[in-house]
């Protein structure tokens, strides 16, 4: 089944090991130094970094508009995968986002899939919240955090 009308992937080189990397995506101290789009800043509620555990956390907007965001963890491979579910069901821009790490010359290729329900709800979310440039600007972010 071909999914890539519903599937926005990002990727990006980092300068760090696989291991630092994996560990600033599941710390809440760190995330919330990097995590979300320039200008965002995010704030954990709580975590339970686990199969099945929640991360219940919010992002405020430069404009000051808070987005309450919730991911369900389905799959944890230690410093390799990390799969989850991202909103609500019923909400139509629920996706499915898997991050992988795999380590190269000097450094570690993320890459974000992030899977829609529908072709309309990935185009709302590209569209309407520039996804695809958010999703740049948070990996850079990370980098620039782990070689600050």
């Amino acid at each position: 089944m071909n999914t890539s009308e519903r599937e926005v992937i990002i990727t990006r080189t980092v300068k760090a090991s696989r291991a630092l990397v994996f560990h600033a995506w599941t710390d809440p101290v760190h995330l919330e130094r990097w995590y979300g789009p320039n200008g965002f800043v995010t704030k954990t509620i709580s975590m339970d970094f686990r199969v099945g555990g929640l991360w219940k956390f919010t992002m405020t907007g430069p404009d000051g508009t808070v987005f309450p965001n919730v991911v369900v963890y389905k799959e944890i491979t230690p410093v390799e995968r990390i799969a989850h579910d991202h909103g609500e069901r019923e909400d139509n821009v629920m996706f499915e986002a898997t991050i992988t790490f795999i380590e190269n010359d000097g450094g570690t290729l993320i890459t974000m899939r992030s899977l829609f329900l529908t072709k309309e709800a990935r185009d709302l979310v590209v569209e309407k919240y520039g996804a695809i440039d958010g999703g740049h600007q948070t990996l850079a972010r990370l980098d620039a955090y782990l070689n600050q």
